[in-house]
């Protein structure tokens, strides 16, 4: 099994699909820092036209690779669908044929998927640490501290990701048509988020909603960015995305045994 995890990882990086991932990531850091130049020359050398503005903005905008998931998942997945056998699944673990259970072949995805992730987190923190360097050039380097306080961000953000991964590979894993992965994965993580969060505004003033808006993993993500805000509870941020993405694994990997020959 860790053979054909590595093998498949090494696919899926080389995949079209990951490639359009990086430059997609490369586009919108391009894209920020060209927004904040631009900021600077209509209003000038103003609060919000800086370097560490460009890291505090990212920091907002987490929310972005959490939908991306079931890009990095399809990546892993493949765009074919691979039938469940009982008896064993046929995968190239690079070496020869192999075989895997439903469960492991499940897994493997999950950990291939997982692995493009922390791969991308990499590779983005470094393009947009030398994409903002060399945007401001003039400012000199960028403060440690302003680099600290955004990968604690970012790992506080890690279990949410997960719980994104998780969607996204238990619907593509699970659903022959892809149309109905995408369409399962932008239900839960869009859809009924959002839902949520109309329906616990005051305009209709539904008690409910609003307990229930803080469970939600988009509420979790809007409060990253603030640490002192009274709401923003580390442990909380933490077990409801290990929750949400331990749930997602567990129901993929029951119905896809489920549909076995």
């Amino acid at each position: 099994m860790v053979k054909y995890i590595l093998n498949d990882l090494k696919r899926a990086l080389a995949s079209k699909i990951s490639k359009y991932y990086f430059f997609g990531a490369l586009g919108l850091i391009v894209l920020a820092n060209v927004a904040v130049i631009a900021f600077r020359i209509i209003y000038g050398s103003n609060e919000g036209t800086f370097s560490y503005n460009v890291f505090e903005y990212a920091t907002w905008c987490f929310l972005i690779p959490y939908y991306s998931c079931i890009v990095l998942a399809l990546a892993a997945v493949g765009l074919k669908y691979t039938q469940p056998y009982k008896n064993g699944i046929k995968v190239d673990d690079g070496t020869g044929r192999a075989s895997l259970s439903p469960t492991e072949f499940y897994l493997a995805k999950l950990i291939v998927t997982i692995g493009l992730a922390v791969f991308y987190l990499v590779v983005s923190f470094i393009l947009l640490y030398v994409i903002t360097l060399l945007f401001h050039i003039s400012e000199g380097m960028i403060a440690w501290g302003v680099i600290a306080s955004f990968l604690e961000k970012a790992a506080l953000s890690f279990p949410l990701w997960f719980a994104g991964i998780s969607f996204a590979v238990m619907f593509l894993v699970v659903f022959e048509a892809k149309w109905k992965a995408f369409a399962g994965f932008a239900v839960i993580t869009v859809i009924i988020p959002q839902l949520i969060r109309i329906f616990s505004l005051d305009t209709f003033d539904i008690e409910f909603f609003r307990i229930v808006r803080r469970y939600t993993i988009t509420q979790s993500f809007g409060l990253v960015p603030y640490p002192s805000y009274p709401d923003r509870s580390v442990p909380l941020i933490i077990t409801l995305g290990f929750v949400y993405g331990i749930i997602a694994a567990v129901v993929g990997i029951v119905c896809y045994n489920r549909k076995a020959k």
